[in-house]
């Protein structure tokens, strides 16, 4: 509670608000005084006027009865005249200062010393006579009542120098003064309702004036400020999409519309540098990845070119004993055939020699292969019809796919399908990729689809199958010697392996993509010409394991 109090007290608002209505409060206050004073002039303005008005009636109403003479019937006139409360006392002063007439009869021959109030009016000026006919207007207590009194004199017209009552008064120019006193009580009255009518006034104006200013500050500056001091707390805390709505064409609005344009510039910075940071946090990532990839090309060379080292020295170790092991089996099987010995026994034996004949000769197929696989230099090259190619291995394979219940759809090059190569390599190596998809799909049937793309450098094409699928954890070992995923002895995991051999041979690069259920895809990639040049960087249309095992 506090510190929101203190908040209130140090916002600007406040700040700006209270001197304004201290200001206001000073100047309404001023202008209080000056026109309740004004006010109270013109009231006794208009008590003075009515004074006047009441002596001169007076004088009228009583003009007829001094011309006569007739004092009873005046004062009865003046007692009359001074029944109201308006009227506080009327009195006929001579020029002796003795009261002759009066509203009251006790005071009638009262005498009055000349300094007195009444007579000093004419007095102080020096001889009666002389003295000019005049009214005078003053406050004046009477009784304890303030009062206003009206003075004037009672000149001596032609018609009283003729009366009996004032012959000795020929020649004199005032025969007495009227004393008319006006009660002050109506006009204080009035004073008093005027001055709390003004009071009330002034303080329902500060109200007024007070919510209207509390308004205008919570509308116009307040609450703009206080969507600008939101507004920078959030960019503050990282909210750069803030926009803050003034409406307007004032000073507040101005600020904040370019209290947006900083935040959206702020924003498209900030962007920038998150797009900057994102596309840095890619190409790391993919250079990490090629890294890795290159890392295990290197490691899957090192381990293929190991491989080939030893099948190489294996190959040649065993094919020496396994040629003699043939010539001597026939040998043998000859010189058996001049011996006499028992039919049964004769051709139990020969079985046997023919059974070592037959695993020998596979066993030297397979020395064959191994030396095929690790041969670093090809036979003679030169330019083939990789149409003819892919047409000659289609044929050899074509009775396979017809039992196994498999179609083929193939794609071959439009135009320029001379690549620089061994025929019969690149047919032995397709040969092998198509048996090897045929009998993916010999149990159920399926689609065999070969897709040729060149272009001027090289030369894509696909072997698809929509067979069984390899898993994802054995395709990395796939193209190593002696490792197979059939099911059945079919085989000795050599196929992959020679074919791999060929193409990298080639200069070529070989990949896989395999989903289980779905079917395998090869790609291979040859260059057109790979002979010692510069042929250009080579790509694969999509993202295989190619850059991998080659």
């Amino acid at each position: 509670m506090v510190a929101r109090m203190n908040s209130l007290l140090t916002s600007l608002g406040v700040r700006l608000l209270v001197p304004l209505l201290v200001t206001v409060g000073l100047v309404l206050a001023a202008h209080a005084v000056v026109t309740f004073r004004a006010a109270e002039e013109n009231f006794l303005a208009l008590v003075g006027g009515e004074a006047q008005r009441a002596s001169g009636l007076i004088r009228r109403a009583t003009h007829d009865g001094m011309l006569l003479n007739r004092l009873d019937e005046v004062q009865v006139v003046i007692e009359r005249l001074a029944e109201g409360q308006e009227v506080a006392a009327i009195r006929v002063y001579s020029r002796d200062g003795r009261v002759v007439l009066s509203s009251d009869p006790s005071e009638i021959g009262t005498q009055l010393s000349m300094d007195a109030a009444p007579c000093a009016s004419c007095h102080a000026a020096g001889a009666w006579d002389e003295a000019p006919a005049m009214e005078a207007v003053e406050v004046a207590l009477d009784g304890g009542q303030e009062v206003l009194r009206q003075l004037s004199v009672i000149e001596n017209e032609a018609g009283c120098s003729v009366g009996a009552c004032h012959a000795g008064d020929v020649g004199k120019h005032i025969l007495g003064v009227l004393d008319v006193e006006m009660s002050m009580a109506p006009l204080q009255a009035a004073v008093d309702d005027s001055r709390l009518q003004l009071l009330r006034t002034t303080l329902l104006l500060m109200v007024v004036i007070a919510v209207v200013a509390a308004f205008i500050f919570r509308r116009f500056i307040r609450h703009p400020i206080a969507r600008l001091q939101d507004g920078a707390r959030r960019i503050a805390s990282g909210d750069l999409s803030t926009r803050i709505e003034v409406k307007g064409r004032h000073e507040l609005a101005l600020l904040a519309a370019d209290f947006n344009r900083m935040a959206e510039d702020l924003n498209r910075a900030q962007e920038a540098v998150d797009d900057w940071s994102h596309t840095l946090e890619e190409k790391v990532e993919q250079r990490t990845e090629e890294l890795q990839r290159a890392q295990h090309q290197v490691l899957h060379m090192e381990k293929m070119a190991s491989l080939g080292k030893l099948s190489a020295t294996v190959a040649h170790e065993l094919n020496n004993p396994l040629a003699g092991i043939l010539t001597y089996a026939r040998l043998v099987e000859r010189e058996l055939g001049e011996q006499p010995l028992e039919d049964d026994v004769r051709e139990e034996l020969g079985r046997y020699l023919g059974l070592v004949q037959q695993e020998s000769t596979r066993c030297g197929s397979i020395v064959k292969n191994l030396l095929l696989f690790a041969r670093r230099g090809g036979g003679d090259m030169s330019f083939v019809d990789l149409n003819e190619v892919v047409d000659r291995s289609l044929m050899l394979v074509r009775h396979h796919m017809e039992i196994s219940g498999v179609t083929l759809q193939s794609q071959l090059l439009d135009q320029d399908p001379l690549v620089f190569g061994d025929g019969g390599e690149l047919q032995q190596a397709l040969v092998a990729l198509f048996v090897n998809a045929v009998e993916a799909m010999k149990e159920s049937g399926g689609e065999l689809r070969i897709l040729m793309k060149g272009d001027p450098v090289h030369v894509h094409i696909d072997v698809e199958d929509t067979g069984t699928g390899i898993p994802d954890d054995l395709l990395p070992n796939i193209f190593e010697p002696f490792f197979s995923t059939k099911q059945q002895e079919s085989g000795v995991g050599l196929g992959l392996a020679v074919v791999y051999g060929i193409i990298h041979r080639h200069k070529g690069i070989i990949g896989v993509e395999s989903e289980v259920g779905v079917g395998t895809t090869f790609h291979i990639v040859l260059p057109r010409d790979h002979r010692p040049r510069d042929v250009g960087p080579v790509s694969c249309e999509r993202p295989t394991q190619d850059q991998e095992i080659s």
